[in-house]
């Protein structure tokens, strides 16, 4: 079904079905970012008429940027669009536990890139901020019931550069029950919030030592679709990670999406290269590896190296 008054958004380079996942791989972010804003909200027109209320789990990330800008511009284009929006309650993936006016928090993030922005062209946008500044467990536990309460019914995600979901990290169980709960930041986790925002972060102390998430198991409850963005050359060892075979595990977390009956993979040819290599292939190198880690700014350190092929071997990725 194509909804009215959407436009199409541009036609990816390439796409293909991979370990039970659509990808789509695009030029720029951009157009990664106006395809899965057009995804999302064909399928919220569509839920909107069976649904009293619809739930909408989004990230709040550099990743999502091109996302946030399509999204308004097809709210703009479309009555029925923005009447589905006053039928969606709008969540959060994680945050730190600092006040909602710290230009550090993802609600702050959240309301400056993207719901400031939407209210301009919708009249009723609700969003309900994880507010774990005052009473974190309390908090999540009632931030976990309400997002259970609403399906919920669509999610946009990004992968993390160490293969993260939300800031559920490596070697968390995959298996506990939905909640949100606490995260330790690992330390390539804080790494990667220094490139995502240096003007926020200038030295690993500023980032904060722990956030609060929801766990994957929360995030697999998406009940319509989910779509994937990974825009950034420096995710291409987690897209091989996560899904270059069919192996899920917590060493990776994002490898879970595989478990999703409707997600999609969209990315750009910048992210994809070496995913797209091990399947045309069925191997990657280790002059791969070491182009894997100079993207993430280890300038191919021999213990980055060992560290990214230890992951991708657990993986079970064949390095030739």
């Amino acid at each position: 079904m194509t909804a009215p008054n959407l436009p199409e958004p541009t036609p990816p380079l390439r796409s293909f079905r991979h370990n039970g996942l659509t990808f789509r791989i695009y030029q720029n972010s951009q157009d990664m970012g106006a395809a899965s804003a057009h995804a999302l909200a064909v399928k919220q027109i569509e839920l909107a008429p069976r649904r009293t209320r619809i739930g909408f789990m989004i990230m709040a990330a550099p990743s999502a940027f091109a996302f946030y800008e399509a999204y308004v511009r097809l709210a703009a284009l479309s009555p029925e669009l923005r009447d589905a929006i006053a039928q969606t309650d709008f969540f959060q993936f994680d945050d730190y536990p600092l006040s909602a006016t710290h230009p550090a928090t993802f609600r702050y993030l959240l309301n400056e890139h993207f719901f400031s922005k939407l209210k301009q062209v919708c009249s009723r946008v609700n969003f309900h901020p994880l507010d774990v500044d005052a009473n974190p467990a309390e908090a999540c536990r009632r931030y976990t019931e309400r997002v259970l309460a609403s399906g919920p019914d669509l999610q946009l995600k990004g992968v993390g550069e160490n293969g993260h979901w939300g800031y559920h990290e490596p070697g968390v169980p995959l298996d506990d029950p939905p909640a949100f709960m606490a995260a330790k930041l690992s330390a390539e986790n804080a790494a990667q919030q220094l490139r995502d925002h240096p003007a926020l972060f200038r030295k690993p102390d500023d980032v904060p030592s722990e956030a609060y998430t929801a766990n994957v198991t929360l995030f697999l409850r998406t009940r319509a679709c989910i779509e994937d963005n990974v825009p950034q050359a420096s995710k291409a060892f987690a897209l091989l990670a996560a899904y270059g075979t069919d192996i899920v595990s917590a060493t990776v977390p994002s490898s879970a999406l595989k478990r999703h009956p409707s997600a999609t993979v969209c990315t750009t040819a910048a992210a994809a290269w070496a995913l797209e290599e091990y399947i045309a292939r069925g191997a990657v190198t280790l002059a791969d590896v070491q182009g894997m880690a100079v993207s993430l700014g280890a300038s191919g350190s021999d213990d980055v190296v060992a560290h990214l092929t230890r992951v991708l071997v657990e993986m079970g990725v064949r390095i030739a």
